[in-house]
């Protein structure tokens, strides 16, 4: 008798471990089926379902991944995912989150994404959360479009139409001090001189520049030709010259020719002639000219014109 009771607690052990298994697997598949969502992570992380992927170029990673970014993943992302969502990749925002698919392909109207997206700021379900920048009419158009096309992974941005216009955001480069320094140095000195000589008529371009910009008008009559020579050791470095109404006169052509770095010249209201527009036509990054006020012709002006550069003149340089 009490070989034949060790006999059945050995066969017991068996049975027992075989229905903690099954026991184990229809607790998972219950899971599974009340909650898809952790049914598809579940699966994934065992390699039997392969995670849905969106191409780099697609309309989701160009247009739609970027406001979730913006706007959605400091809550559903990596490091927090309230209701357990995260908006961080494709495949974890078509995953769902706990209360199960927030994305119904096809069907904006019927997505949760889509209705928390749109509902008033005051509304407690709102996304993003009251005190938050809430998406723009723009960019929930491009979560409506991207939804009711399938919300697809693979869909080319050509197919999607109606799509606001992408406006990429202005970038401001970070200030760099000491390489600014470095530009300035070889010509500082001279700079500092001719700003205690002429006050006000000298400065550079911006605080992130070594160009400079020279505004002699203030000056009026009383700056002429021999002052503008004195510039001679900055004229490289000058983008932008204002002229006007100064005593300049064709004697300072070869100065404002030594101006290789201009951009716009304003010389209304001199003395200069054909002869100076003529010095000024190597000048290959010049795009503006004021010449209102002088004796400059149609026909001296025409090969700057047919350079493209901008003409303000009294006659017509067509």
């Amino acid at each position: 008798m009490a070989e034949s009771g060790g006999a059945s607690a050995r066969l017991s052990a068996p049975v027992y471990f075989a229905s903690v298994l099954l026991v184990t697997l229809a607790g998972f598949g219950a899971a599974m089926l009340a909650r898809p969502v952790f049914g598809h992570a579940v699966l994934q992380g065992l390699g039997l379902e392969q995670p849905p992927r969106a191409l780099p170029g697609s309309f989701y990673a160009v247009r739609v991944q970027p406001l979730f970014d913006t706007h959605c993943v400091a809550c559903h992302g990596a490091r927090r995912q309230k209701g357990e969502l995260r908006l961080d990749s494709f495949a974890a925002t078509m995953l769902g989150g706990r209360s199960g698919t927030t994305v119904r392909p096809g069907d904006a109207k019927a997505s949760e994404l889509f209705t928390r997206i749109t509902l008033p700021v005051s509304d407690d379900r709102a996304m993003p959360p009251s005190g938050k920048t809430p998406m723009s009419p723009d960019e929930i158009t491009v979560i409506r479009l991207w939804i009711a096309g399938g919300a697809r992974g693979d869909q080319p941005t050509k197919e999607v139409k109606g799509a606001p216009r992408l406006v990429k955001p202005v970038v401001i480069p970070e200030s760099d001090p000491a390489m600014v320094a470095r530009q300035r140095a070889p010509l500082a000195a001279a700079v500092q001189k001719l700003q205690a000589r002429f006050p006000g008529l000298l400065d550079y371009e911006s605080r992130d520049s070594a160009n400079l910009t020279v505004n002699a008008s203030r000056l009026g009559v009383r700056f002429g030709d021999d002052d503008l020579k004195v510039l001679a050791p900055v004229a490289a470095r000058v983008t932008r010259a204002d002229f006007s109404g100064t005593a300049v006169s064709d004697a300072s052509a070869p100065a404002l020719a030594g101006m290789t770095a201009l951009e716009n010249l304003r010389l209304a209201d001199t003395k200069i002639t054909d002869t100076t527009v003529a010095t000024l036509t190597p000048l290959n990054k010049l795009h503006s000219l004021t010449v209102t006020g002088t004796k400059v012709t149609a026909t001296g002006l025409s090969s700057l014109r047919q350079k493209g550069v901008a003409i303000y003149a009294d006659i017509d340089v067509q």
